[in-house]
């Protein structure tokens, strides 16, 4: 036989083997009965993203069940992609929750080896396609935590959603704060907190158009304001009073809010020589005037309290009577010793004398009184005290006439 003969041969017998197995059958699988359309690819009923999905498989030719052999049969995939979130169990089904949308093309294979005792069969394998659409997407409702707030002062908490359709919110359970609401149509909580307190609830949101639902567990807390108040020498008024020399002290104390306080002087100036400090205000004051100033102390949440005062410095004591006019033996003597500055009332001591014989000092008064006995000078060094124990000291000269002498008759 010639050579060209024989390549005429095999190319033939090649030929006719092609065309036998373009005719074959695709594989074992009866697509009908699991659904779906078409043979190779076999395009099998669609399914959603998020949505529970499941085809049986069977097999041909009927065996008045599942298909031939279907109890020998295992199932396999064997090629291209398989939908995420499915599976194909034991049983003979494709089952699962699909993950993700998308066009699926992949091959499913049959074994007829579930059992030792299974004649002999070779696989078969056929070619599927499954169609996810993209599912509704998942609504899920937060914030995930809330900012406290404070009694008296607005609060306002907006609640996010991970879907822009029209929603109605609810609150589920618990309680809101009093004086909040929650808004059924926007999901704003917003209101002035009447009261302070752990307030626990739980917000529910549910989509208008599919019912789609959400909830989600929070919790507002709410203080009390931070306020301010001082010890003396402040008034009620919010007014100190101090002096040139005399050291000043006084208290400011924050309460309500959470946490520590930062303190600061946030407008106006102390007095020269005063300090402020953690809410103390301590120092000696150098110039008298009127100071104006606003403490603010600060909570570790933001929450702000102001103290304005005023601390009015007076100038230092002084004893302001330049001379004492003279007294008379035996007539009624009073004069009044007078101070100019310090913070009164003013107690008055003779503290290097002594006085005239038969005058002496109201203490409290500062008026020297009497009946002068003899006369004469004396110098005598007064002390006058303040009530913040500011001292000033002045020696006076007190003079004492002569009785005058009685008229002589002619």
């Amino acid at each position: 036989m010639g050579l060209k003969r024989l390549l005429f041969l095999v190319a033939v017998a090649a030929a006719m083997l092609l065309g036998l197995a373009s005719s074959a059958p695709a594989g074992n699988f009866d697509e009908q009965k699991m659904g779906c359309t078409g043979e190779d690819p076999a395009t099998c009923p669609t399914g959603t993203e998020g949505v529970p999905y499941s085809i049986t498989i069977y097999l041909v030719p009927p065996d008045g069940g599942r298909g031939e052999d279907f109890q020998c049969a295992t199932f396999h995939h064997t090629g291209g992609n398989f939908p995420p979130g499915l599976s194909i169990a034991s049983e003979g089904v494709i089952s699962g929750t699909p993950t993700q949308a998308g066009t699926y093309d992949f091959y499913l294979t049959v074994k007829y080896d579930k059992e030792t005792t299974c004649p002999f069969k070779n696989p078969s394998d056929d070619r599927f396609i499954i169609n996810i659409n993209p599912g509704v997407a998942k609504l899920t409702i937060g914030p995930e935590s809330t900012t406290p707030g404070t009694m008296g002062a607005p609060y306002s908490l907006q609640m996010t959603a991970s879907v822009p359709d029209a929603k109605t919110w609810s609150i589920n359970s618990g309680t809101l704060p009093p004086g909040v609401a929650l808004d059924a149509n926007t999901g704003l909580i917003s209101g002035t907190p009447t009261a302070a307190g752990q307030f626990d609830f739980q917000v529910l949101a549910k989509v208008n158009a599919d019912g789609r639902s959400d909830t989600k567990s929070l919790a507002i807390v709410v203080r009390d304001p931070v306020s301010i108040v001082a010890t003396e020498p402040f008034t009620s008024a919010r007014r100190a009073p101090s002096e040139v020399s005399a050291p000043f002290e006084a208290m400011l104390t924050a309460t309500g809010g959470n946490g520590t306080y930062t303190w600061s002087l946030s407008s106006g100036t102390l007095p020269e020589g005063l300090l402020f400090a953690d809410g103390a205000i301590s120092g000696t004051p150098g110039a008298a005037g009127v100071y104006s100033f606003i403490v603010t102390a600060t909570d570790s949440e933001g929450r702000v309290a102001n103290y304005p005062a005023r601390i009015v410095v007076v100038p230092k004591l002084t004893i302001s009577t330049r001379f004492v006019l003279p007294a008379r033996v035996g007539k009624f003597f009073q004069r009044k010793l007078a101070t100019v500055g310090g913070v009164k009332p003013a107690v008055w001591r003779v503290a290097r004398g002594p006085l005239p014989r038969g005058v002496s000092l109201d203490r409290f008064a500062g008026v020297l009184y009497g009946y002068p006995s003899r006369p004469g000078t004396r110098r005598v060094l007064f002390e006058a005290k303040d009530s913040y124990g500011v001292i000033a000291r002045k020696t006076l000269r007190i003079s004492v006439l002569p009785a005058p002498r009685p008229a002589v008759s002619g």
